[in-house]
């Protein structure tokens, strides 16, 4: 499948007391409609600002984020590490948000939102509210309220950082599930390798910040992939191939952050 995401040249600076602070710089990516591509890179390299330039939610400062093949813009929902549920709302309310603002009628909504609570597990959790969820529920729901507005590109910036190593394993396995029943293309940010080489296709390695492309790694899992499955010999060597990578990267100091991570 030819790329439908298409990165040039791309930089971003912030403004601050001291002067332009670089979080990108001349940065060049391609992406496939229906690929899981992992983004790897030193902490404060810029990692969170690639995903917002993507979101169109900031604006490069040189360079360009284009989608080849749309005829117009493509369908874009982000996931944070915060699930960042409204706590006036009921989960149901919540995961139909997005349809609200899309000028979908209400029953319409709250069909589509129940189905994909079903889904995820989370249907009997519909009307209570986000203060009554564990971690790992509210952030399924935040999973939910992203896939509910079927997008053309998944943006999760480090959705699994903040929980257990349980919870996190079971949400990868759902993740995986989901976009398999529906292919579209993810950018997933992380710090963790291991998670990066579990769940993509394909590891961007970006380097200090101004963060460029170091390189990118193929990952040769085959899919449908069931994480708990099995071991797998090639995980260890990607993961210390990636880790030689940026390890000299994280000893270069990054200095004042203004760029996000």
């Amino acid at each position: 499948m030819v790329a439908l995401l298409r990165i040039t040249d791309l930089a971003k600076a912030y403004t601050s007391p001291r002067g332009d602070v670089p979080a990108l710089a001349g940065m060049f990516l391609e992406v496939r409609g229906d690929e899981f591509v992992c983004v790897v890179g030193p902490s404060g390299c810029g990692k969170s600002t690639l995903l917002r330039l993507v979101a169109g939610l900031s604006e490069p400062t040189e360079g360009k984020v284009s989608y080849m093949n749309w005829t117009q813009a493509p369908r874009r929902a982000m996931v944070f590490q915060d699930p960042g549920l409204f706590p006036w709302l009921s989960v149901l309310d919540n995961v139909a948000f997005g349809l609200e603002t899309q000028g979908v009628a209400r029953d319409e909504r709250r069909d589509r939102a129940r189905e994909l609570l079903k889904r995820m597990g989370l249907e009997s959790f519909a009307q209570h509210y986000p203060h009554e969820l564990s971690g790992g529920m509210r952030q399924k729901a935040a999973i939910a309220r992203a896939l509910v507005v079927e997008p053309d590109i998944l943006l999760m910036d480090e959705p699994f950082r903040a929980l257990d190593a349980q919870t996190r394993l079971i949400l990868q396995e759902e993740l995986l599930r989901l976009v398999e029943e529906r292919p579209l293309m993810v950018l997933f940010v992380t710090h963790d390798i291991e998670e990066a080489i579990l769940l993509g296709d394909r590891v961007v390695v970006l380097s200090g910040r101004p963060a460029h492309v170091l390189t990118e790694v193929i990952v040769p899992l085959g899919r449908p992939r069931h994480l708990t499955e099995g071991s797998h010999p090639e995980i260890e060597e990607l993961r210390w191939r990636i880790w030689s990578l940026l390890k000299p990267e994280m000893s270069l100091a990054p200095g004042p952050r203004g760029g996000g991570a």
